[in-house]
């Protein structure tokens, strides 16, 4: 194992000080722990945000929520059975499904399960189906969801007051830093260090509360939880591996282009500097275009610092450990794949796999720039119970250019799924506005954007968005205004609009004022 660099050692006492004052903040104590086999009483005086309006909300996210009416009930089934074996059966939250091709799924503290198309084109029985629900309304039952509150609500300042007091002294006669850079700074450390090392418990608590409630219902552990977790464990590897080429490349690019920058900078003023350590590079350019609060910087550093996500392969590792004993001379039931394969081949479900499939292809089509082929396969993808779903009609309006890109024609067909209530997604909506805006039509792109807005106010992830566009197509004052709304609102969601009002002089001079105190951070960490 390699030796601590003297920069990890620097801030090795605030990462102990800091783990030690945050552990007793943590929802169920430092060591609290799900046994396999035996559930917890679940946590008293909940406070359930609004169900609908958090479906709203993730349809603001990216391509929005793929309606598929029979998958839906049938999940739903299988969730209500979760919630019986249990014991709240009477607790709020449904099952909605992405657009995301990738294994994906996620849980809110509203009590709804987002599962991608990608697990339904993926699972192999219901036993696995029944392992992803069970394993995220874990995170529901267990409350997890009040972590990420407090933390986007209270910050935790008074825990991470020692960090900043450290940065601060630290990094004080840096020209620009501020005490407010400090807190921030100690939040931006703090979170990736509490976070990371509670995801893990996290994680393997809701595998175990999964695994718990799968046995209860009587379904298989091999066919269920572990290949749940073993499809994942290979999705990853393989996604892993395209990510690291991709990584490598933009790495050594912002190297590159890091080194070039610092060097014109000094030869400017006539002086002569030694070649830059990979570290100095990259943690220059990922802080120079930061802005204020310098978050993407020291989110870069600090994870060359700090553990990562725990791999799935350890977590089947350790569930299977745990559940191993309590199969111990029981009869091991078979894998319940009949009503798995009856949901999935009801015709507007299997339809809509299979269009979603055809989508897949169009994409990487239009990356291999087939256009024909494209068009070919978006067609088939935007036809039928899908005709007016937002990533299919995305799909084939790119590929209706020759270029790729969207033209009038193309643009129209985005019309289609903004005319339907309950496909409609917010995504195609600044792109509407921002196509029409961009070709010199401020009237019209308004209207669609007033349009987007009006339905999906109640949704905090629109608002950055629309902020940004009413700034560029009507006023920055009429943005700011709309940022002080959006703060009051959803203070999660403050930075972000507050970001989007800024008027692209503002943008500069932040821009300048981040390299600034980049440089500033840099001298500091990197001075001998």
């Amino acid at each position: 194992m390699p030796m601590p660099t003297r920069h990890a050692l620097r801030l090795a006492p605030l990462t102990l000080a800091l783990a030690l004052a945050g552990c007793a903040n943590l929802p169920g104590g430092s060591t609290f722990s799900v046994k396999t086999g035996e559930l917890p009483p679940p946590p008293t005086g909940r406070q359930w945000p609004d169900a609908e309006r958090d479906a709203r909300n993730q349809r603001a996210a990216q391509m929005g929520l793929v309606s598929m009416p029979d998958m839906q009930a049938y999940l739903n089934g299988l969730l209500g059975r979760i919630k019986e074996a249990a014991g709240v059966p009477d607790w709020p939250g449904r099952v909605y499904i992405t657009a995301l091709p990738a294994l994906d799924a996620q849980s809110t503290g509203a009590g709804n399960i987002y599962l991608s198309i990608g697990w339904l084109q993926s699972a192999e029985s219901e036993d696995e189906i029944v392992a992803i629900l069970s394993h995220e309304f874990g995170h529901v039952y267990l409350d997890y969801h009040q972590l990420e509150s407090a933390n986007a609500t209270t910050d935790q300042v008074a825990t991470l007051a020692a960090v900043g007091v450290a940065l601060a002294q630290k990094a004080g006669s840096a020209a620009g830093w501020s005490p407010v850079d400090s807190v921030i700074a100690s939040y931006t450390l703090g979170k990736d260090v509490l976070i990371p090392a509670w995801s893990r418990q996290q994680e393997e608590n809701a595998d175990r509360f999964g695994a718990t409630v799968s046995l209860r219902l009587g379904y298989s552990y091999t066919q269920g939880f572990k290949a749940f977790l073993e499809r994942q464990a290979t999705w990853e590897a393989d996604n892993a591996t395209l990510q690291e080429a991709s990584r490598k490349r933009m790495v050594e690019q912002v190297k590159q282009a890091a080194a070039q920058d610092t060097r014109k900078q000094a030869a400017a003023k006539g002086n002569t500097i030694a070649p830059l350590t990979e570290m100095q590079a990259s943690l220059s350019a990922g802080m120079a275009g930061a802005g204020e609060d310098l978050r993407n910087g020291l989110d870069d550093f600090w994870k060359k610092l700090t553990v990562s996500h725990p791999s799935t392969e350890a977590r089947l590792t350790s569930l299977t450990a745990q559940v191993t004993p309590l199969m111990a001379g029981k009869p091991r039931p078979a894998a319940t794949t009949a009503p798995w394969d009856k949901a999935r081949a009801q015709r507007r479900s299997a339809a809509t796999l299979k269009n979603y499939q055809a989508v897949n292809a169009a994409q990487q089509a239009l990356q291999a720039q087939d256009f024909a082929q494209a068009r070919k396969l978006a067609a088939q993808g935007a036809s039928g119970p899908t005709a007016q779903h937002a990533l299919p009609l995305l799909t084939l309006s790119l590929a209706q250019g020759e270029s790729g890109k969207p033209g009038a024609r193309a643009s129209a067909l985005l019309d289609r799924n903004l005319q339907s209530e309950g496909d409609r997604a917010w995504q195609i909506y600044v792109l509407r506005a921002n196509t029409l805006l961009g070709a010199g039509q401020r009237g019209p792109a308004t209207t669609v954007m007033n349009q987007g807005f009006d339905y999906f106010k109640d949704a905090a992830l629109a608002w950055p968005e629309a902020i940004r566009f009413y700034g560029q197509a009507d006023s920055w004052d009429r943005a700011r205004k709309l940022a002080q709304e959006c703060g009051s609102r959803f203070p999660t969601h403050a930075s972000a609009c507050s970001k989007a009002a800024q008027s692209p002089a503002e943008q500069a001079e932040a821009k300048r004022r981040g390299e600034q105190k980049a440089q500033s951070l840099v001298d500091k960490l990197f001075k001998k």
